[in-house]
């Protein structure tokens, strides 16, 4: 999850205009404020980009890892559960088992993520 939240907001930082970048500068902002109140707001469509493309990654892997692990440790858990039932041909407990992956996934995505870029629209959106 760390490499697509950081290249995202090296180039949200790198896309940010100059004319934003000169004007903290004329306010004399230091480079803590400069960061916070210049370029994170407006990098934060592209950190918010990365934080979803990086939750996408690491819920498969953590699918993936649970499908390996857990069927060798014999534990239980989604993945465990959904090569177990593979295993013994229960094509409609594979399924339902699929179907909750996507909509753990869904579920995080929309209410978390989703709440997270409402928070941040209603902090730095702009202003009319």
């Amino acid at each position: 999850m760390l490499w697509p939240l950081a290249l995202n907001a090296y180039a949200g930082f790198q896309g940010v205009p100059e004319t934003l970048r000169m004007a903290g500068r004329n306010y004399g902002l230091t480079s803590l404020r400069y960061v916070l109140q210049i370029l994170v707001p407006a990098a934060l469509p592209a950190i918010l980009s990365g934080l979803k493309i990086g939750w996408a990654f690491a819920w498969r892997t953590l699918i993936a890892a649970e499908l390996v692990f857990g069927a060798s440790s014999g534990k239980a858990g989604l993945g465990w559960y959904i090569f177990q039932n593979r295993n013994e041909l229960y094509t409609d407990r594979v399924f339902a088992g699929l179907a909750l992956v996507v909509l753990i996934g869904l579920a995080v995505e929309s209410l978390g993520l989703a709440t997270v870029e409402w928070m941040t629209v209603r902090r730095w959106g702009q202003q009319r």
